[in-house]
């Protein structure tokens, strides 16, 4: 149980400004490109470790995480999802012709990997499957490792093949290891930038209906 003293004071100091906070959200950026450099186990400890402070439901805190930081079983777990996009093509799955996997599937024959675009590690983040707000949860803690990467020199990516691989092929799912009665509800790529962006992204004007 917690008490009081395992609540550390806020720092004002590090408060963000307006500005500052505008800047930081908006300067995030999909990193699809990595340099070949693996990246350090106590790196992403320390993202986790600020990932665990997503709000969860009822701060039930029943968020997982399985790290593949290795270059080369990332590409193994990509196979799988390959082998998943032939299966469905094989299978005519409608999820085959509407994200045109065939063409996924001729460039990873010639060399050019789109799963997993090079990257050194992989992060999953699972949760019991019977939880009700499992999938938000883990989303909301991604998101957390995501916004914290750049501090840490890092870059990351949503994994959304994977993301679909963990859900529906049997061979990811066990090759994840997860425990029972869990499944994978989220995946984000992590290596360190390969190139530097110096300006921010533009975005659509939001749509709002306001209701008063």
């Amino acid at each position: 149980m917690l008490n009081s003293y395992d609540f550390s004071p806020i720092r004002k100091e590090f408060a963000l400004t307006t500005d500052q906070a505008e800047h930081f959200l908006r300067s995030r950026r999909s990193i699809r490109s990595y340099q070949d450099k693996v990246v350090e186990r106590e790196k992403i400890a320390g993202l986790i470790n600020i990932a665990r402070y997503a709000p969860t439901g009822t701060n039930s805190q029943q968020v997982g995480w399985v790290v593949v930081n290795s270059r080369t079983e990332v590409k193994k777990m990509a196979a799988m999802v390959i082998d998943l996009f032939r299966h469905m093509i094989a299978t005519k799955n409608p999820f085959a012709e509407k994200y045109r996997l065939a063409d996924i599937v001729t460039a990873w024959e010639s060399g050019i990997d789109i799963i997993s675009r090079g990257a050194p590690s992989l992060v999953f983040v699972h949760a019991p499957k019977e939880y009700g707000l499992a999938q938000v949860d883990c989303a909301n803690s991604l998101s957390y490792l995501d916004l914290a990467a750049p501090s840490f020199g890092l870059g990351a990516c949503w994994a959304g093949f994977f993301m679909v691989a963990t859900a529906y092929w049997p061979p990811l799912q066990q090759a994840l290891g997860l425990p029972e009665g869990h499944a994978a509800f989220g995946a984000m790529m992590v290596g360190y930038p390969k190139y530097k962006y110096h300006l921010l992204p533009p975005r659509n004007e939001a749509q709002i209906t306001w209701k008063q």
